[in-house]
């Protein structure tokens, strides 16, 4: 298979579980916890190919972020797990700040060095050196057994 064709099964057997988390009222809790992690990991593959880190987790939240580390870990994804581990460490003294009544005040929040290291790790994301869609599909296909 080539790059695009993996990218596409993915694209069409993730969408699956996006859609079922966002027909339901419950979000997230109406997934198992492997359909958590495909449903999320989509979402980060869009955003994060759309607008970085920031976009991802300012879109969906620290939910979504812990559903795809656990993700990233079970694929084997190490430097994709790594990378978004160390960018979430740069928004992450955040947390406890008065001035963020929303996850989009984030951005605005941040230091210049913040911001430097945060695109210095988004060009390393979009290098996609895990093949994400190749080891995700390849994992949950053959964990759920469930065909695209």
């Amino acid at each position: 298979m080539t790059n695009q064709d993996i990218n596409d099964v993915w694209y069409d057997y993730a969408l699956k579980f996006v859609d079922k988390k966002n027909k339901h009222e419950q979000g997230w809790s109406v997934l198992t916890s492997e359909e958590q992690e495909i449903a999320a990991l989509w979402l980060f593959e869009v955003d994060v190919y759309n607008g970085g880190f920031i976009q991802f987790f300012c879109n969906w939240g620290e939910e979504a972020y812990l559903h795809v580390l656990r993700a990233l870990h079970i694929t084997g994804a190490n430097q994709m797990l790594g990378n978004i581990q160390e960018q979430y460490s740069c928004i992450e003294h955040l947390a406890d700040d008065e001035r963020l009544t929303a996850l989009w005040d984030i951005p605005r929040l941040l230091t210049t060095e913040d911001e430097q290291r945060l695109d210095t790790l988004d060009q390393q994301l979009w290098d996609n050196e895990d093949q994400l869609a190749e080891k995700a599909y390849t994992y949950y296909h053959r964990k759920l057994n469930i065909e695209a």
